[in-house]
């Protein structure tokens, strides 16, 4: 092989890496092109109970697009695309495509805080009409209060608590935890549960079947329930 062709064969070869690099980069690029809608969901957190704003809170979302089922593509999931200020506000901006492909759907994902939880939100771009309308929702989330369950040592230790079927973006539940369980005395047990301030029912004991029912009024109030078997 002569000098010449060596050198024509190896900038050819130069050029078709340059050319396939740039082929890639277009195409990642392409990948992350989102376009807007002059419209947004906005509105304010605050307290159910106190109306004080909750801030700091995170929202990711995912872009849903085609008409659902087989005819959809994978959500882009989108992180920190806003978050509560020291009022409360929030401000998410509607997205429209993603490389021309027409947005159907955004579902709303609020990280929980200490103190609160918060639930998914789904929204259908042509129900709302997002296009030329922003819309507003206030979410009011609800804070924890406490439930003591006691009952005899013999009963079951399955406790579940319920409830939750309430719960919604606009006014998202507390869910609940045990803090503690142990000897209320020498033929009680006790559960702590850290629960919603609000109504909710307890599936405890032998008779898991029967719903005990409970109403916390204020955050951080306890209520105690006896369940006898």
């Amino acid at each position: 092989m002569t000098k010449k062709h060596f050198l024509s064969k190896a900038l050819m070869l130069l050029l078709l890496a340059v050319f396939s690099s740039s082929l890639y980069s277009c195409k990642d690029s392409d990948e992350d092109i989102i376009t807007y809608y002059d419209t947004y969901i906005e509105g304010y957190i605050k307290d159910f109970h106190t109306g004080e704003p909750v801030e700091g809170v995170v929202f990711d979302a995912d872009y849903i697009s085609g008409s659902g089922g087989f005819f959809s593509s994978s959500p882009y999931s989108a992180k920190n695309i806003a978050v509560s200020n020291s009022e409360g506000f929030y401000k998410i901006k509607i997205p429209k495509t993603r490389n021309s492909a027409d947005f159907t759907e955004i579902q709303i994902h609020p990280r929980k805080i200490e103190n609160y939880n918060f639930e998914v939100g789904i929204y259908d771009y042509q129900e709302y009409n997002f296009s030329v309308k922003s819309k507003t929702i206030d979410i009011s989330p609800i804070t924890y209060g406490y439930l003591k369950v006691i009952l005899p040592k013999t009963s079951s230790d399955n406790c579940g608590i319920n409830g939750y079927m309430y719960s919604t973006f606009e006014v998202p539940y507390y869910q609940h935890e045990l803090i503690s369980s142990g000897e209320y005395s020498e033929t009680l047990k006790y559960f702590f549960f850290k629960v919603s301030a609000s109504k909710g029912w307890v599936r405890c004991g032998n008779h898991s079947g029967t719903p005990r029912f409970f109403t916390i009024d204020n955050p951080r109030d306890t209520v105690t329930l006896n369940i006898e078997e």
